[in-house]
């Protein structure tokens, strides 16, 4: 107890605090744009009570409270001793509400019992160089189409470009692109926005209060395909800009340092838009042929069977490939095979599995492959087979058909008992007699050597010859496996001591929280035997003192070096 009440007293004693209380404002603004918050902090620096700033009524502006404060505290050794200092920031948002000089009075704030003065700011207050205005709209497709058909779109992203007067400088086409907030949403335009695939001129305009305005007009294209019947469901798009309202210069140090310019203050501004009302059709039911799956446009269909010359019942691979025609971008992901178990010619001669086939894409061009088998011998060729798709340009279904082909179908052949013996598929017209002997089957055999038994006898001898090498090669491969775990359990620890030692051995002085750390985390990997235990317990114990009881123990360093020699 004694030694504890002496390391409480000392640690008393010696942490003081760095800085001396105070209360601060930081609010570096000295212009203000007319209905821009203006951020305004306040600043306790090694204030214990718990009151939190108020700030009173200021002529021109309207004050907003950010909901609780940011803590931060500091702890630092230096010649011995311990020093903490400890920060708590207030935020309020002032919003100017009319224009010309604002003043920003003095004031006092009360904290632990004392009374702080801050000093009075003058605050020139502006209209904002730039409306900000930022518009979107899309374009494209309208009306009704089929499933299966495009939908191409186009967004135009109009932003009005920002000049600074005063620094003389307009912002870029890439600068105003760079300004739109991570926060938009894009939708299907996302991959080619992306991509870079935005094209970019520059147009003149009015703001929305009339005024005349350079606006730069982005235009991104993006192509859409339904996957439902019904109105079409897209993404919902959504533009944020991250809008500047004064810019500033940033200066870099260095040999290559120079100056950049940064936004100093920004508000963010969004535009929304309107998708266009589109009408997503199933191609209709008159007229449809009943192996039709879906396809919509023009397309070429072509099949290769292989084998062409098999027995019934063995398979056929026909592969189709369907290649579509059009001239705009496709997506043949949701292009089905054309369905052949529905086509009585085939069918009748061919067993047709009537499964859905998945397809491989290569360009405009998808290729399945369909197994069939025929059912009999007299079958000359697979029938030429149809494909059909619908046109939503003449609003019919069209059909294309393939050539014949030629195969040759085998019966497959009876085979007898004789042919499994290696016997004469020809019958012979001669019945040869059989001539019974007596005896039985016994009657086939003759000599001494059937009078002798065939069976092996085991004897403890023939036993051990047997059992001798599998008991031999598991002895060795538990032998190597128990050799081989010890060895990898000694390198570890082996290892553990050595990366511990060398640690010990780089730390010359424990003069701050971290070296200590590094200190007794060395320590604990030691494994110590049962002289060597005590000796690492004391040090743990001044370990434990010098990082938390705040005691500065300037001979631990020399006293774990000194343990890490001896024991190395």
């Amino acid at each position: 107890m004694k030694q504890l009440f002496a390391y409480c007293l000392i640690s008393i004693l010696l942490v003081t605090n760095a800085f001396s209380q105070e209360v601060l404002v930081d609010m570096p603004q000295e212009r203000g744009y007319i209905g821009i918050p203006m951020k305004f902090v306040v600043v306790y620096k090694d204030v214990s009570g718990d009151a939190e700033p108020s700030l009173p009524p200021i002529d021109g502006f309207v004050i907003r409270k950010r909901n609780g404060s940011e803590t931060s505290s500091q702890t630092s050794f230096v010649n011995g001793r311990v020093s903490s200092t400890s920060t708590s920031k207030y935020t309020f948002f002032l919003t100017p509400t009319k224009l010309g000089e604002l003043t920003i009075p003095a004031m006092t704030f009360i904290a632990d019992g004392k009374a702080f003065q801050t000093i009075e700011r003058k605050i020139t207050v502006i209209e904002t160089p730039t409306s900000g205005a930022l518009k979107a709209e899309i374009n494209g497709t309208n009306g009704d189409l089929y499933l299966g058909q495009p939908v191409d779109l186009t967004l135009r992203i109009l932003i009005e470009q920002f000049k600074d007067t005063q620094l003389g400088v307009e912002l870029s086409p890439n600068d105003m692109f760079s300004l739109l907030s991570q926060n938009s949403q894009f939708g299907c335009f996302e991959e080619s926005i992306r991509d870079g695939r935005a094209n970019v001129r520059t147009i003149q305009g009015h703001t929305d209060d009339g005024f005349p305005t350079t606006f730069y007009e982005y235009s991104v294209k993006a192509t859409a395909w339904p996957e439902t019947t019904g109105p079409l469901s897209l993404d919902p798009i959504a533009i944020v800009a991250d809008y500047p309202i004064s810019l500033g210069i940033q200066r870099t140090r260095g040999f290559f340092g120079g100056d950049s310019l940064v936004v100093e203050q920004s508000k963010l501004i969004r535009a929304s838009t309107k998708m266009p009302i589109i009408e997503v059709l199933t191609p209709p039911l008159p007229n449809q042929p009943t192996w039709f799956t879906g396809a919509v446009g023009l397309f070429d269909f072509r099949i290769v069977a292989e084998p062409t010359h098999v027995n019934v019942g063995e398979p056929i691979t026909l592969t189709m490939r369907i290649t579509d025609l059009s001239s705009g971008p496709v997506n043949l992901d949701y292009l089905s095979a054309t369905a052949l178990d529905r086509f009585p010619t085939l069918t009748n001669n061919f067993k047709v599995p009537d499964k859905p086939l998945g397809g491989t894409v290569q360009g405009r061009t998808k290729t399945f492959t369909q197994t069939i088998r025929p059912r009999k011998d007299n079958i000359t060729e697979i029938p030429s087979l149809p494909m059909s798709s619908f046109d939503p340009k003449t609003g019919e279904y069209i059909t294309t058909w393939t050539k014949a082909i030629p195969i040759t179908v085998n019966a497959v052949e009876t085979v007898s008992a004789n042919d499994l013996i290696g016997g004469s598929i020809e019958k012979s017209s001669q019945i040869t007699p059989l001539t019974e002997v007596d005896g039985g089957i016994l009657a086939n055999y003759t000599g001494d050597s059937i009078l002798r038994s065939q069976n092996t006898e085991l004897n403890g001898l023939l036993i051990f010859i047997i059992s001798l090498p599998p008991s031999v090669c598991l002895a060795i491969i538990i032998i190597v496996m128990i050799k081989r775990r010890s060895n990898t359990e000694h390198s570890k620890q082996k290892a553990i001591m050595k990366n511990a030692l060398q640690t010990i051995r780089t730390v010359k002085a424990a003069s701050n929280k971290d070296e200590v750390q590094q200190i007794a985390q060395a320590l604990r990997a030691i494994e110590p035997n049962v002289e060597q235990k005590e000796t690492v317990k004391t040090l743990l114990q001044r370990c434990n003192a010098a990082q938390f009881g705040g005691l500065q123990d300037e001979q631990l360093a020399h006293d774990v070096n000194a343990f890490a020699e001896a024991i190395s």
